[in-house]
């Protein structure tokens, strides 16, 4: 973490989402955009990817190769790895059933990126950034996903930027593939990343997915960014890492009983 400050320095850093494709076009967009002197490689991890991690590191390494036509801009020279398997459990997994239930849909992909974003801003804040660059888009090639619909990225930018970290979504209204291939060069989507085993849960056998608008609004607004919000609490209050799953049971006791 020394290291990492010591390359921040008096900078405005921000920390790079680091998977495939969408990320580093992501990354390099912001920095194209003057907004930041220092870029830091992340990768977090949530225990259901399966795959090379190798290939993800490159992608990281990789960064320093494609912004040096941007001299006012350096890449941290380490790649910080992040991520809590039990966290990512109470968010996502443990229970899933009773979201389910409650709101009518399968949610776990919403979750997990919201954790993918804000199990960064501990160290965010820890080391001086003060933003976030995520590849989140609203389509792809005309191709929604759940997590990433307008309210979902809303959300995640919400629960950052009460913590004091921006969420930058430079490809966020770049629907169009060959625009994102135009920053980063030929690379199919999901090509070069790791997979995950939970993928598409969310969708039907004919790929297709329905959901009530006021629902996922209801989840969001009562589950999701209370609990992501008192995490980061607990985190930065000193106390020793949070007890995650007895947080996503206060919570959902709070709705029962309203």
């Amino acid at each position: 973490m020394e290291r990492i400050r010591s390359t921040i320095g008096k900078g405005r850093a921000a920390l790079a989402e680091v998977a495939g494709r969408d990320s580093i076009a992501a990354a390099v967009a912001a920095a194209r955009s003057g907004s930041f002197d220092v870029i830091v490689p992340t990768v977090a991890y949530t225990g259901t990817e399966f795959g090379d991690w190798e290939v993800v590191l490159a992608n990281a390494r990789s960064l320093s190769e494609r912004m040096e036509d941007l001299p006012g801009v350096k890449v941290a020279d380490e790649t910080v790895l992040l991520g809590s398997p039990r966290w990512w459990h109470a968010c996502a997994g443990r229970f899933a059933g009773e979201i389910q239930s409650r709101y009518g849909f399968s949610a776990t992909c919403v979750a997990c990126h919201m954790y993918l974003h804000a199990a960064r801003i501990p160290f965010a804040r820890a080391v001086g950034a003060v933003s976030i660059i995520a590849g989140e888009r609203l389509a792809h090639d005309g191709t929604v996903k759940l997590n990433q619909l307008k309210g979902v990225l809303e959300a995640y930018a919400q629960v950052a930027g009460s913590h004091g970290i921006a969420m930058e979504l430079p490809l966020e209204e770049m629907s169009e593939g060959s625009r994102v291939e135009g920053l980063v060069g030929p690379w199919a989507e999901s090509g070069r990343q790791m997979s995950c085993a939970l993928e598409a849960n969310y969708r039907g056998v004919d790929g297709d997915f329905t959901f009530a608008q006021e629902r996922l609004e209801s989840y969001l607004e009562e589950f999701l960014v209370p609990f992501t919000s008192r995490v980061l609490a607990r985190l930065g209050d000193g106390s020793g890492a949070p007890a995650y799953a007895a947080i996503a049971r206060e919570i959902i006791a709070e709705r029962s009983n309203a």
